[in-house]
């Protein structure tokens, strides 16, 4: 069985006159009046549109920005567990991380002090920035 729109009417009928014409959504012959569509929803779709990518658009940033933290985090995590320690860290204690001035001997470039820049006696020219060992071996940038 196929399906005719002209299955129901009389094959009589000339090919430019539709059976029943109410039933179509356009025109049918060129006396009918134009179908403009409905450019009302346009504003509506414009509107969407640009909330629909201002929405992305934040959601990419904040993931970018909390790629770029990760980044950041895992850089200092890298260099920390690189550097030279003379001591068992305690989680939730701070350290300060230092950059060697001289090269002796070691190829650590970097040593983890109990000891802040302030308390020093050497001062703080070496001094790369303090950090907290989390609960779970991560360190923090204080």
């Amino acid at each position: 069985m196929t399906c005719d729109h002209a299955s129901n009417s009389d094959d009589s009928l000339p090919d430019n006159v539709v059976p029943n014409p109410h039933s179509l959504p356009y025109a049918s012959n060129i006396g009918a009046p134009i179908i403009k569509p409905d450019h009302s929803l346009s504003g509506w779709k414009h509107g969407a549109v640009h909330d629909a990518n201002k929405h992305f658009e934040d959601k990419f940033n904040d993931l970018k920005m909390q790629f770029e933290n990760l980044a950041e985090e895992f850089k200092w995590n890298e260099i920390i567990f690189n550097a030279e320690f003379r001591l068992k860290p305690v989680i939730g204690q701070i350290y300060h991380l230092y950059k060697r001035s001289i090269n002796i001997s070691t190829s650590n470039k970097h040593y983890i002090s109990l000891f802040a820049p302030e308390e020093r006696v050497g001062g703080s020219d070496d001094f790369v920035g303090s950090f907290r060992l989390n609960y779970d071996n991560r360190w923090e940038k204080i």
